[in-house]
Parts: structure tokens; sequence; C-alpha cells
């Protein structure tokens, strides 16, 4: 979506819209081993907080400013208020996943992170992809097909709103399964489970 607006709106070419995206990957760079570094130390609620709060603020910033001519220092912002975001969740979402089971299902919890990830960008992109193409009315025959500005602009507005509430749905949920009354149950859940799993090696 980013990449759409910079080239067929802003009019910049690939080289110049890659630039101005470059803060949301050094960002990402620079967040993701800084984020598993707090993780290891803290535990994994702090950056899901981050994580969250960024990616809010970075949609909502986009969604309350899209237009035609949005300065440069806005964009710059929203990006790098993304790639914090983007960077801080992938470490704590794993380790989460991992630490609510035994560690003999390690590899399954890791292996459920990474296909709920996965599946989730797929989705995001068929969404927000079909929501910018049926507000922009672009043609699929055309040879090089270009969004019509203003439209493109308002069917993004809307796809930064979604993101904005999938970036609260972070924050919520990590602030209540991150929480000192939320770890005695993933601990309790981790037991359980393990005594089942036992309980079944010894029956076998």
């Amino acid at each position: 979506m980013s990449s759409l607006y910079l080239q067929h709106v802003r009019g910049y070419d690939p080289l110049h819209a890659g630039l101005f995206m470059l803060p949301m990957a050094t960002m990402a760079l620079f967040s993701a081993p800084l984020s598993g570094r707090i993780v290891g130390t803290r535990g994994p609620r702090a950056p899901l907080l981050i994580a969250g709060t960024a990616l809010s603020a970075s949609a909502t910033l986009q969604a309350l400013t899209y237009s035609t001519h949005l300065s440069a220092t806005v964009l710059f912002t929203a990006y790098t208020l993304f790639g914090v975001g983007f960077g801080m969740v992938n470490a704590p979402i794993t380790n989460t996943a991992i630490a609510s089971l035994p560690r003999s299902q390690a590899g399954v919890a890791a292996a459920m992170a990474s296909t709920s990830r996965q599946l989730g960008q797929a989705l995001g992109v068929a969404v927000i992809g079909a929501l910018l193409a049926t507000d922009t009315h672009l043609n699929p025959a055309a040879t090089h097909p270009h969004p019509d500005p203003t439209a493109f602009i308002d069917g993004s507005r809307t796809a930064w709103w979604l993101i904005a509430g999938c970036g609260g749905a972070i924050l919520l949920i990590g602030t209540l399964t991150s929480g000192h009354r939320a770890q005695p149950t993933a601990q309790r859940t981790a037991q359980q489970l393990a005594t089942k799993e036992t309980q079944t090696t010894v029956k076998a």
C-alpha cells in the first residue's frame, strides 16, 4: 500500500519510494533483536505493549493525515513507528506461545505461532488489497493500472484504520495475557498439559 502511494500517487520513482520507506526497515532491523533481549530479561509484556502502541500510533497518524501532499516529516514518523512495532512484535509472540506449553511441545508451539503469523500476513495482504482494489476501481486488464489518487486516499484511510485496530488488539491482548494475573494461569495450563503428556506416555 505504501509503495503504491509513493509511486502512483506521489509520483516518486522506485528508488526514492524505497528511500522514503527506509526508516521502516531500519527500525525493524534494530528493534527486532532489542525485543528479543527484553523478552529474555524482562518477559514479553514490554515488547508487546510497545509493538501495539507503535503500530496503532503509526496507522492512526496515517489514517488521520493521509493526503496526496502529505509532508515528508509525517511519513517518516509514521514509517519509523511502524518499523518499531513490526520489529518488536515477533519475539514476544513466539516466546508466549512456547512458554504456554511443556518443553517437549516447544516445537509444536513455535510452528503454530509461525503458521499463524504467516496466515495473518497473507490474509492482511488479501483483505487490504481487495479493499483498495474495490475503492479505487483498478482495472486489472489495463497494461499499467494506476489508481485514482482521490479514491486511493479514501481506500487507504479505511485500510489504515483497520491496521490501527489490529495494533490496538495487540496492545489489549498483550496487556491481558502478560500481566501478573495471567502468568499463574499459563503456568497451570503448561503443568496440566505436561501431566497429561506424561500419563499418555506411561499408558503407551
